[in-house]
């Protein structure tokens, strides 16, 4: 395993080749943070926490981020931030998912629904072959290795500290994205804000959301369908759509304002 220790792994057990009494311990750390983040107290939370960290792990920080910071080509569509956000939402949807299964083989599931070069993405008018033109051996090679070591530490360990592990790679990132226990509160304060009720909001950040432009007309047509989607499917609204959440405070609880990590 020494060839694929990584930062997720790292994270998580150490630098060095780990004994079962340092696992323990770090895991009894990482279960400490989850619980003062409140995983534990909501339903399946902990599923979600690696659902996430998974997904930060095989794909969200990978060379995706290079084609994500890339201009697109004659061969290359533009991934911009409303994309990302439905391709990261959408995936950690079907981590989670995967999470539910018993298949011994389950991280290899997540694997092929990362690397399938053909389906296009929910939400989304191409497929990652669209998208990752010009990186799309570096991501094979990338979701390989890292689906390599959850594997390998899906056989070593128990069913909920798999899980503890698996939520490593986020720990120090947001804590509000979608799936995670504070993301319905963001979804309720964007709905607030997008009926005009947070005058506090728009006291502070109007001059902001000014520069951001008015809310895309499918945002605002049905508040009601617009907070379900965001809350349950955020990929549903459409990466079009998604562009405008993507770094928009009006997502944020007040205590997160002014955070510099896109959602997704």
């Amino acid at each position: 395993m020494g060839r694929h220790t990584d930062a997720g792994e790292r994270g998580i057990v150490g630098e060095q080749q780990p004994t079962d009494g340092d696992i323990q311990d770090a895991l009894g750390r990482a279960r400490l943070r989850l619980t003062e983040l409140g995983f534990f107290k909501t339903q399946d939370g902990l599923r979600w926490a690696a659902a996430y960290g998974l997904v930060r792990s095989v794909w969200r920080n990978g060379p995706i981020e290079n084609a994500h910071a890339s201009r697109s080509t004659s061969r290359r569509k533009a991934l911009h931030d409303g994309t990302m956000f439905a391709r990261n939402t959408w995936l950690t949807r079907q981590a989670f998912d995967v999470l539910g299964s018993d298949d011994q083989f389950r991280p290899y599931e997540l694997e092929d629904l990362v690397l399938d070069r053909d389906q296009v993405w929910p939400g989304c008018a191409g497929t990652l072959t669209d998208f990752g033109w010009g990186f799309l051996g570096d991501i094979k090679k990338h979701a390989k290795q890292r689906i390599e070591l959850l594997a390998h530490f899906e056989q070593r360990l128990s069913p909920d500290d798999f899980l503890v592990f698996a939520s490593a790679p986020w720990f120090g990132a947001r804590d509000d994205h979608y799936g995670m226990p504070r993301w319905p509160v963001c979804v309720e304060a964007a709905a607030c804000r997008l009926r005009g009720e947070d005058e506090e909001f728009w006291r502070a950040e109007g001059d902001w959301m000014t520069r951001i432009g008015p809310a895309p007309a499918a945002v605002t047509a049905d508040l009601e369908v617009t907070r379900e989607l965001l809350l349950e499917s955020p990929w549903e609204l459409g990466a079009e759509n998604l562009n405008w959440f993507a770094w928009n405070p009006i997502l944020r609880p007040r205590c997160t304002q002014g955070s510099e990590e896109a959602l997704g």
